[in-house]
């Protein structure tokens, strides 16, 4: 892979990715097309799989700079690819944005309207909330930023778990590459049905902070940075690399070594069996 194949495979993934994903929060917000996390996160898991069937033959179908970070920490990325892998996503999230402004916007601004709101004086959790994440996610919850950053961090903890467990080659009992795909969106949409109350489970710092922008752009200001925004960065940004970091140590010196014992034992077993089968036939 040369690095304008890694730029083109982030950009492309992280687009299809957020523009189906934000996209399905959008119907959800403005036309109520999809109700509740579940059908919500199905949509976002399935884009995943999708986007990474399309694009792992360009990069390494990461989409996240969590995700590269980790993978750059466990060693199976170079230290050199993170920054086209950052900027690669970043640019995809923030067409994808912009995208979706060109679709909605006219709908959003009826949507105000209709309210009795306008771009500035719009509450984050209403009709901005397509761009800009906030935490709690539901009136019912409760969710200081210190929470909100424990549950993105813990929410990328799982996923890279999971992306590390079904791509590593002495895990075997992993999926197969074709099923890999769709293991990781699924983790995707049952990570959104678990923390999505408390957090829309953004799980990516650059699919939280390019679509941020862009609103800020648009006409929501600083509003699209919530109420604090060094809070929101510790939430979104802090939380989610974090996580990523500490999966990949936990892979690296605690399950790598116990699936790499388990892979030499199994293999032993196998050629112990195969001695004495041979054995046996000898004796016949």
């Amino acid at each position: 892979m040369n690095t304008a194949s890694k730029f083109a495979g982030e950009l492309i993934g992280t687009f299809i990715m957020c523009f189906c994903g934000i996209g399905a929060v959008a119907t959800a917000t403005l036309f109520g097309a999809l109700t509740g996390p579940g059908q919500v996160g199905l949509v976002w898991g399935l884009a995943i799989a999708i986007a990474i069937v399309v694009t792992r033959n360009l990069s390494d179908a990461h989409f996240n700079p969590a995700v590269s970070l980790a993978m750059c920490v466990g060693g199976r990325m170079k230290w050199s690819d993170l920054p086209i892998y950052l900027i690669g996503q970043c640019c995809g999230a923030f067409l994808a944005a912009g995208g979706l402004w060109l679709l909605f916007a006219d709908s959003v601004l009826k949507n105000l309207k209709n309210a009795g709101l306008s771009m500035s004086s719009n509450a984050i959790g209403s009709a901005a909330s397509i761009w800009c994440e906030i935490y709690p996610n539901t009136s019912a919850g409760a969710c200081t930023y210190l929470t909100g950053a424990f549950a993105e961090g813990i929410g990328v903890f799982v996923l890279v778990l999971v992306i590390f467990s079904v791509t590593a080659k002495e895990n075997v009992g992993r999926t197969s590459r074709n099923l890999a795909p769709l293991f990781i969106g699924l983790t995707i949409t049952i990570l959104i049905n678990v923390i999505g109350p408390l957090t829309d489970a953004g799980l990516n710092p650059a699919r939280d902070m390019m679509p941020r922008i862009w609103a800020c752009m648009v006409g929501w200001g600083t509003t699209a940075f919530g109420s604090n925004a060094f809070e929101t960065c510790v939430v979104y940004i802090i939380g989610p690399l974090v996580g990523g970091v500490l999966a990949a140590l936990l892979y690296n010196f605690v399950l790598r070594p116990m699936h790499k014992r388990n892979a030499d034992a199994d293999m032993a077993l196998e050629d112990s069996n195969a001695k004495f089968l041979a054995a046996e036939d000898e004796a016949l």
